[in-house]
């Protein structure tokens, strides 16, 4: 980055809605209790402390002046001193009312995103949702410093006004028409220190994600010996991280050059003032030079805090405005609607589904019998993972309708309809802990320890439990990585047997397995799809060979279906399967 471009960045980040901050603080703040008993006594506390101060102006001039006749006003400026800091110290208090807000806030936040549909998560990355619950929740606490701010500049103004020199009044009125020189350097300094920081969060963002993202997929990199090219876009973004660091010193530089620059203006002010008022006799001694240096010093004090005003209110508005986009959302009615009470075939009838204006699948009208199992097939991108999300409800179709048994999905609660069904699918989704605790993961009722041993036998788990010491209470580690896949998928069709289900989904639940594991995997998935309503997503023969009907997807619509012996004449996709095995 050129010292030109300095200027120029513009310091823009993205907002994720033009709510008015008023709206933004009221939307993030409903429901959450806020403890304004701690956080009034905090300020108290704070207001409290700037008197203290100001009480003690005259002493401390007397003191710093040399001008004391006793010994009053240095134990009086020793008692203020004690108070302070004895206030400073209750300042805890305060700063535990803004944690509890952030905290509350970020609970809020979590449970919120807890309810939100599966597309929320599709449309933003996972950085960029775990970026909301860590760093921008930390803003919900700008607003109460930010009065907080206004409150100790309030009272910090009134001891600068008290404090004003009467004996060089020239000198005075001279210091305040100079400092608004120093006033516009602290505006322009400020400005860029302000776009500095912005610039370096920005580039910690990038470079975050890259590496977060790079190291969950190592052994991808590995296995493709793909490490230069992982270096290479690293060293990218630290070259970017490094410009931005420059920009930094810059603006850290300028602060301190402007910084210098207002206490030069004070010197002169003080200085040539109390020549003139020497050479005219109103002044003896230099006491009032003194007190025209230190008030000018206090009141560039006060610009300055005045000046981070804007800052704390810009920091509050825009950075829960992210937080509020969310809040806003349209949560999943998960309670609205009859209980399923019965079972039957899963109809759809004429269900369209898509984003925006485009449909993903379209006119899908389908019966998925009772009681057998069905395959659904077809090339990447023809619609297969959709058509199973509609089913599972987990969308929402645009258009159509969907039936199990005689109940339509539209007239049944969300919770009773997904009670009915169970998910294994190529991502085991397993959670840090041990195998029994995500084997009862989702588990709404008491679960025996019979219970629980059957289910891990059935899944074909029983030696991953007895060979290691802890059995059921292994710690499987991150995303279950301290298993093998086949493993995972054991635990995952574990959990699923426990649930019990009525439906089963198996979206390519053997996928990327070696086949000696496959053949592991398979006897758990023998026992789980026994007696059960099964719908498979596969791309080989041998996962679909036992299915009693097979339905083909193109384009986000129904090619074809049927058993295997009427589709083995006319369907040339299914025709390719058989023949690849």
């Amino acid at each position: 980055m050129k010292l030109s471009e300095y200027f120029r960045y513009n310091g823009k980040t993205d907002n994720a809605s033009e709510l008015e901050n008023k709206k933004v603080l009221r939307t993030v703040f409903k429901g959450v209790r806020i403890p304004w008993f701690v956080i009034i006594l905090g300020a108290f506390l704070a207001v409290f402390n700037a008197i203290v101060i100001l009480t003690q102006f005259d002493n401390y001039n007397a003191i710093f002046n040399g001008s004391l006749t006793s010994l009053k006003p240095l134990w009086a400026y020793l008692l203020a001193s004690f108070i302070q800091y004895l206030i400073i110290f209750a300042s805890v208090i305060y700063d535990r009312g803004l944690v509890t807000v952030v905290t509350r806030v970020r609970r809020k936040l979590w449970a919120k995103m807890m309810h939100l549909p599966l597309k929320e998560f599709e449309e933003e990355s996972p950085d960029g949702m775990l970026s909301r619950l860590t760093s921008d929740a930390e803003y919900a606490a700008r607003p109460f410093t930010a009065v907080m701010t206004v409150l100790q500049l309030l009272t910090y103004f009134m001891s600068v006004s008290s404090g004003a020199p009467k004996d060089v009044p020239q000198a005075t009125i001279y210091l305040v028409i100079t400092l608004v020189l120093a006033l516009i350097t602290l505006i322009f300094t400020i400005k860029v220190s302000s776009k500095s920081v912005t610039l370096v969060q920005n580039r910690i963002s990038a470079q975050t994600a890259h590496y977060s993202e790079h190291l969950d997929g190592i052994k991808f990199i590995k296995a493709s010996s793909a490490e230069e090219k992982a270096i290479e876009r690293s060293n990218e973004l630290i070259d970017e991280r490094y410009n931005a660091a420059l920009y930094n010193a810059f603006s850290s530089g300028l602060q301190a050059l402007s910084s210098n620059f207002t206490y030069i203006i004070i010197y002169s002010c003080a200085f040539l003032g109390g020549i003139a008022a020497i050479k005219a006799g109103s002044i003896s001694t230099t006491a009032p030079i003194n007190g025209i240096y230190m008030f000018g010093m206090q009141l560039e004090l006060a610009m300055v805090a005045l000046l981070t005003l804007p800052n704390y209110f810009s920091a509050a508005g825009g950075g829960t405005k992210k937080i509020a986009s969310i809040f806003r959302m349209q949560e999943e009615d998960t309670e609205s609607g009859r209980e399923l009470e019965t079972t039957g075939d899963i109809r759809l009838e004429s269900v369209s589904f898509g984003y925006g204006d485009k449909d993903t699948v379209r006119n899908i009208s389908v019966c998925i019998p009772e009681g057998k199992i069905t395959a659904v097939i077809g090339p990447n991108g023809s619609g297969k993972s959709t058509l199973i999300k509609l089913i599972d409800r987990l969308y929402v179709a645009r258009n159509g309708k969907i039936y199990l048994g005689n109940e339509s999905s539209a007239d049944v609660s969300l919770k009773s309809w997904r009670s009915r069904f169970a998910v294994v699918s190529q991502d085991a989704s397993l959670f840090s802990g041990t195998i029994r605790e995500n084997i009862l993961y989702g588990a709404d009722r008491e679960v025996s320890e019979e219970e629980l041993m059957n289910a891990v036998k059935a899944a074909n788990l029983t030696d991953v439990v007895q060979l290691h010491p802890d059995g059921l209470d292994r710690d499987i580690g991150i995303k279950g990585d301290k298993l093998s896949g086949g493993e995972q998928q054991r635990v995952a069709i574990a959990r699923a047997l426990l649930k019990d289900p009525e439906i089963l989904i198996l979206d390519e639940a053997t996928a990327n397995l070696d086949q000696k594991t496959e053949e592991e995997v398979k006897q758990g998935l023998k026992a789980l799809m026994e007696g059960r309503t099964v719908i498979m997503v596969a791309h080989s023969y041998s996962a679909i060979r036992d299915a009693d009907l097979i339905i083909v997807m193109k384009d986000g619509e129904v090619e074809a279906a049927g058993t295997k012996e009427e589709l083995a004449g006319t369907n040339d996709f299914f025709a390719q399967m058989v023949l690849e095995g």
